[in-house]
């Protein structure tokens, strides 16, 4: 399958002169996950935006990226994962010719390459994800997903996840002005769960279904980590 099969064809974009939050509601109400700035000057994730606004950043064109990756619209899937993994970025630009026609991200691709069905959730979860309780503050959090480079937060209570919050929960919480209110208030629940011996199709599976980034991983009495889809990304381009 080529990346002009999942791809998508209509970007958004914004001026660099806007600010970050301005770009921050732009992709929630577009239900998008980065920006074009300007004429393809650059590129901008929910994740850069919310913590440029944590380093008191005010404009986008503060937080993007200009060093754009772009890949034809033919090649394929495979060959577009092991370019994310090498370069560590979380999406590419598609061309064809000379002219950008769409873009593709890791969660397009996690949602059409299956994994081995010998690989298990155990052999590639994170055991230290980030972590908050149901009393901890969005900014807290907020402050600790940038600390870690991470998207998201599992929320526990008893020792299990209670809730997850993301990146983009946090971008809404700061448009909204509660950064300071508490993680129960925000946080995504029921929380879907794998074991260490699940595989990691079985994951994939659920977070393509759902549309999730991450999934805790847990036993019958405690969290032990989590799969984001970079980690799935990583065994797919291999």
């Amino acid at each position: 399958m080529k990346v002009s099969e999942v791809m998508t064809r209509d970007l958004v974009a914004v001026d660099g002169q806007v600010s970050i939050t301005y770009g921050m509601k732009i992709m929630l109400e577009h239900g998008i996950r980065r920006l074009i700035v300007g004429d393809i000057d650059g590129i901008v994730t929910i994740r850069d935006l919310v913590y440029g606004w944590l380093q008191g950043a005010k404009l986008v064109e503060e937080v993007m990226t200009s060093d754009l990756l772009m890949v034809s619209k033919d090649i394929d899937l495979r060959q577009a994962s092991k370019i994310m993994t090498g370069k560590g970025v979380g999406s590419l630009l598609v061309t064809e010719g000379e002219r950008v026609i769409g873009i593709v991200t890791e969660r397009d691709l996690i949602r059409n390459i299956k994994v081995d069905e010998s690989v298990k959730v155990g052999d590639v979860m994170k055991v230290d994800p980030v972590v908050a309780s149901l009393e901890t503050s969005i900014l807290e959090i907020a402050k600790a997903m940038r600390e870690n480079w991470e998207r998201h937060a599992i929320v526990v209570e008893n020792n299990l996840p209670a809730g997850v919050i993301s990146i983009r929960d946090v971008a809404n919480a700061i448009l909204t002005e509660r950064y300071n209110h508490k993680s129960q208030e925000i946080m995504k629940s029921p929380v879907f769960r794998v074991t260490p011996d699940s595989t990691l199709e079985t994951a994939r599976t659920i977070m393509a279904k759902e549309n999730l980034g991450l999934i805790p991983v847990v036993d019958a009495r405690a969290l032990l980590g989590s799969v984001e889809e970079r980690d799935i990304l990583t065994i797919i381009s291999i």
